[in-house]
């Protein structure tokens, strides 16, 4: 058999509208080529053409078909034994397969995993959309590799935190969204957390996953951020400062029911019916957005709702004012029990204190 036979399919945007042609020169090397079967060549061409990958062992036939592919350009060595289609070699689709072919049993892991799983990933809009994926992470029990585009680290993942789409072993969401916590990558972590990939609860359960692999103080710290369950990075600032300072009284990304709507508001302190949203440009500056926010502050407020709304800069420039704004519509047990200077609070903001 000339290759191994990958999954149908990967996600909703396949590879199919993105045809290539390995054989183009084929015709006109013939002569100098060793002969062949036509058969032959088909197999080997149709799995590039159909896949972009193909799996070529030691002993295969085709292996000097393979060879001299790859001696044209017309594919890439991605994996020991592995080639691709040149014009799809850098593409996360290709790559995964190509991982799956090479070896069945390594665990997808890494951004590419959390998109597997159904994340929209940040900037984009679309499900299975791997735009801004530059590397593939997997996991073994037994190899170890970093190729172009790909790395396999040597790590243990215990079965309970292992799980499947389409042929592919991946790790739980729980496990690299705790990952990407450890390493600052809030952007992805906030995004898991907003569309309901993973849950602060969810995220604990799966802390022996890393255990051996990260410090106990490192995986309690990042947990930590995680249950402030914020859905941005602006979000993620605020609540951090409401904590350091000893602000009590609300809840994160709370649902209340103002009449016959509900609204998740970014910080909701429920017994002073005060609300603080933080409005950025790139949502509530738009026409549309900002439309939306008149009206659903009109709503709230019509049904005993306080909206401060805050912007990014407002909260990064001026942290001090901020709180003390906030400060002067809460009840005196929830009020502030610890100071900070302004500098001392940018650096709270941004996780260089510990908490």
């Amino acid at each position: 058999m000339a290759s191994s036979v990958v999954p149908n399919k990967i996600s909703t945007a396949t590879q199919s509208s993105r045809p290539i042609t390995v054989h183009k020169e084929w015709q006109t090397r013939r002569k100098s080529a060793p002969a062949t079967t036509t058969t032959d060549v088909t197999t080997l061409y149709d799995h590039l053409n159909h896949t972009g990958v193909a799996r070529v062992r030691r002993n295969s036939p085709y292996r000097g078909q393979a060879d001299r592919t790859v001696a044209r350009g017309d594919a890439v060595r991605v994996l020991p034994g592995v080639i691709a289609a040149a014009a799809l070699a850098h593409d996360p689709t290709t790559l995964i397969r190509a991982l799956w072919l090479w070896d069945p049993n390594t665990i997808l892991t890494g951004k590419a995993a959390l998109i597997m799983h159904g994340m929209t990933a940040p900037n984009t809009r679309h499900v299975f959309d791997f735009t801004g994926i530059t590397s593939i992470e997997a996991c073994s029990l037994t190899r170890h590799l970093s190729r172009p585009g790909i790395t396999v680290h040597r790590w243990h993942i215990p079965d309970r935190f292992i799980t499947y789409r389409e042929h592919i072993r991946l790790t739980t969401p729980e496990v690299y969204v705790l990952i990407l916590a450890i390493h600052g990558n809030w952007d992805w972590v906030c995004e898991a957390l907003r569309q309901r990939l993973v849950s602060p609860g969810s995220c604990r359960a799966a802390r022996k996953s890393l255990t051996g692999r990260y410090p106990k103080t490192q995986i309690d710290q990042a947990l930590a951020d995680i249950a402030l369950n914020a859905w941005s990075i602006p979000e993620l600032h605020m609540a951090r400062l409401l904590r350091a300072t000893g602000i009590t009284g609300h809840k994160s990304n709370h649902e209340i029911h103002a009449g016959n709507h509900a609204y998740y508001l970014d910080q909701a302190f429920n017994a002073e019916k005060l609300a603080i949203e933080i409005d950025g440009r790139t949502i509530h500056g738009t026409i549309d957005g900002y439309e939306h926010t008149m009206m659903r502050t009109a709503h709230l407020e019509r049904h005993g709702w306080k909206i401060l709304h805050i912007t990014p800069t407002m909260l990064r420039h001026h942290p001090h004012f901020v709180l003390d704004w906030i400060t002067t519509h809460l009840h005196i047990r929830h009020k502030p029990t610890r100071h900070y200077t302004e500098p001392q609070l940018r650096h709270i903001m941004i996780g260089l204190d510990s908490i």
